[in-house]
């Protein structure tokens, strides 16, 4: 009996230990890391329960940095040891040499963070985090580990456009905190007229944010090792500053508020006053993106026809005064490099990816001259941002890169999170290029890379995360990740371990209901642009009993595909609001997205089951169900804009004046929200004056 009670004992002991104590049997399956670190080691030993750590001892020249989730509280020791944090500002060997590196070494007797820079111990520090928050979720401990990392591009930066919209102020910070979690380490933020210029007042718009704003949200963002810099768009793409009538004396073309004129002396006046407000709402910033891509049709002006100048002499002279500027600010300049590609006529060989590598190198022989010639006009101190949203991997834009790197041009990449796609982005959160142009970056050891999220069809700024995560993954350290893994390791860092089952994934089926969407209502165009004309499709006629249904017979077949898959979402989505640790918002608004893009395909159904019914009484009450349809409509946008409005504004202030802007962005259409359903409600216009359901009323 003694023996017997003695084994009971040691079970019992054992129990206790393996439930508060279980080790992680497969560390890569349940501890996913974002990004992704360049060495890890699993070490001998125990484990370290997450519940045991005490506090945080700071070695030698180190100090604390800001610190998020498990390690928010703890407090400083005195002392290392067995339940404490060191961190320690080091020149050891161990700690690789680049920047922003960091060591990390977990065992049962504590943790070690070693780093050459205080950048690298907040990111050990991002790490150690990630860790503790996976061994909570899963009530599992950390197995001793030693993590060897470095990022692979050192300048990894996110765009912020703040073209079309504001969002609260409490989210930019939020949008800050996130991205330093996961290592980014810069954000290029595009003002456009969403600043409170104080030299030229009238350009920022009355809901603008003001300079000292701004700047406290720069420098919050330079304590997480973030550096915001501007964007101030100049010469083309200057709608906001063109507009107003007391600029319209320095337009290129008079008939219209996309350029100025390079040639006159007050435009330099103009920008540089920008500039100046611009630099001081972002005191920490290294660089000045002075914009410059898609000019169009440069020279139009009298000064620029009389000074018999080509376009891309004109280009080129507004590049040299505003780089000027830069260098005596002490930033440096950034420019989108379209133009200069296009002026030389290799344009096309940058993405194309169907056009041959023969045909490329015949078209780079015949115009590279072009480019060469004019090579004393490219400053030497600007960054040429060569952007390629889609193809990055081609022949030709790979091409165009060397070019830069032989003639000592300086060269940063820029890849996309969101281009020009409404409501959401698509192709998988444009995660191949990204996974592309990341790896490019870190071959030809290119300056840096930005992801760009264009406001142009303004989606809110929660769909863009997927797009950002990779990023922040594939800048960081390029592994060739299959889509499936990276969309799982995404949901795990995002939401919570149990949303790393494929079971979850549901954006990229709302990505392709979308497809759908966009132009179910219309007989041609599309979404991505505000609409001059709108062709929407026919609408039943009652003589013609089914004329109408074999009409449009493709739609309606997809329109019962999309009901299923609207299902499938909705269903996915509340499993995941159920499961979810983080991010909730998230979701929520994502599952108000499936409920708005499903109308157009319910209304197809209810129109088709009108036409097909041939009793009169049975029409009647298919045409009251078509008006109940219509007439629900601002209830489904009220619960839309409940859940998008709580993070974003969504209507311009009185008296606002939209831009001509000759890309007709979908976001510049009206002043309200009317251009987010711009169809919808064409549509259901159309539908209250249709006969039928003026007889069913």
């Amino acid at each position: 009996m003694k023996f017997i009670f003695g084994q009971l004992l040691l079970v019992l002991v054992l129990f206790k230990n393996l439930a508060a104590d279980p080790v992680p049997a497969d560390f890569p399956a349940q501890f996913k890391l974002l990004p992704q670190p360049q060495k890890i080691e699993m070490l001998p030993g125990g484990n370290l329960p997450y519940t045991t750590v005490k506090g945080i001892y700071l070695q030698g020249a180190a100090t604390k940095p800001v610190l998020y989730g498990l390690l928010k509280n703890i407090p400083l020791a005195a002392n290392a040891g067995k339940e404490i944090i060191t961190l320690t500002i080091t020149q050891d060997n161990q700690v690789p040499a680049a920047p922003e590196s960091y060591l990390l070494q977990v065992t049962p007797n504590g943790i070690n963070i070693s780093a050459r820079d205080q950048a690298g111990l907040f990111y050990g520090c991002q790490t150690l985090n990630q860790l503790l928050e996976d061994a909570r979720d899963q009530n599992i401990a950390i197995p001793a580990v030693k993590i060897t990392d470095f990022p692979e591009v050192a300048y990894r930066s996110v765009h912020l456009d703040l073209k079309h919209h504001l969002d609260a102020g409490h989210y930019y910070y939020d949008m800050i905190d996130r991205l330093a979690q996961v290592k980014v380490n810069a954000i290029i933020v595009e003002f456009e007229d969403k600043l409170r210029y104080r030299g030229a007042p009238v350009v920022g718009a009355s809901h603008a944010i003001s300079i000292e704003e701004f700047a406290a949200i720069s420098r919050y963002a330079q304590e997480r090792n973030i550096q915001i810099s501007p964007l101030v768009q100049g010469l083309g793409h200057a709608s906001f500053i063109l507009k107003h009538d007391q600029y319209k004396p320095l337009r290129d073309d008079a008939q219209s508020d996309w350029a100025f004129d390079p040639l006159n002396p007050r435009t330099y006046e103009l920008q540089f006053s920008l500039y100046d407000d611009a630099l001081a709402a972002t005191p920490s910033g290294k660089y000045l993106h002075i914009g410059g891509d898609e000019v169009g049709k440069l020279g139009v002006s009298e000064l620029a026809k009389k000074s018999g100048k080509s376009p891309l002499e004109l280009q080129m002279y507004w590049l040299g005064k505003v780089t000027e500027y830069a260098r005596q600010h002490n930033r440096i300049p950034i420019f989108w490099d379209d133009m200069l590609f296009k002026l030389s006529g290799v344009y096309e060989t940058t993405h194309n990816e169907r056009m041959p590598k023969q045909r490329i190198d015949s078209i780079w022989q015949a115009k590279q001259s072009q480019l060469t010639q004019n090579l004393p006009l490219f400053p030497k101190e600007c960054v040429y941002m060569r952007w390629n949203y889609k193809t990055p991997d081609i022949y030709g834009n790979k091409k165009a890169i060397d070019w830069y790197k032989q003639n000592n041009l300086k060269v940063m990449a820029a890849t996309a999170a969101q281009t020009m796609w409404p409501m959401l982005p698509r192709e998988n959160s444009n995660l191949e290029s990204i996974k592309d142009f990341s790896r490019i970056a870190a071959e030809k050891k290119m300056d840096g890379i930005l992801c760009t999220v264009w406001d142009d069809c303004s989606p809110h700024h929660e769909t863009v995360w997927r797009g950002l995560y990779n990023f922040a993954l594939f800048s960081w350290n390029h592994e060739d990740l299959s889509a499936d893994a990276v969309n799982a390791l995404y949901r795990h860092r995002f939401y919570g371990p149990a949303l790393s089952s494929a079971s979850f994934e549901f954006q990229n089926n709302l990505e392709d209901a979308l497809v759908f969407w966009e132009k179910a209502l219309l007989d041609k165009g599309y979404r991505n642009n505000y609409p001059q004309d709108i062709d929407l499709i026919e609408l039943p006629d009652a003589r013609k009993n089914g004329d109408w249904s074999k009409q449009y017979q493709e739609k309606i077949n997809k329109a019962q595909a999309e009901v299923q898959r609207y299902n499938q979402i909705k269903e996915t989505i509340a499993k995941a609001q159920t499961a979810a640790i983080r991010n909730t918002y998230n979701l929520a608004l994502f599952n108000q997205m499936n409920e708005l893009q499903i109308y157009p395909a319910k209304l197809l159904l209810l129109l088709a089951e009108y036409d097909k019914t041939k009793v009169a009484r049975q029409k009647k009450e298919a045409a009251q169900q078509v008006q109940q349809y219509v007439n629900n409509f601002p209830v489904l946008r009220k619960q839309y804009e409940e859940v998008f409005s709580k993070t974003r504004f969504l209507q311009n202030p009185a008296g606002y004046q939209l831009d001509q802007n000759g890309h007709h962005h979908l976001a510049n259409g009206t002043n309200n929200s009317d251009w987010m359903y711009v169809f919808e409600l064409e549509m259901n216009k159309k539908l209250n004056s249709w006969s039928p359901l003026k007889v069913s009323l």
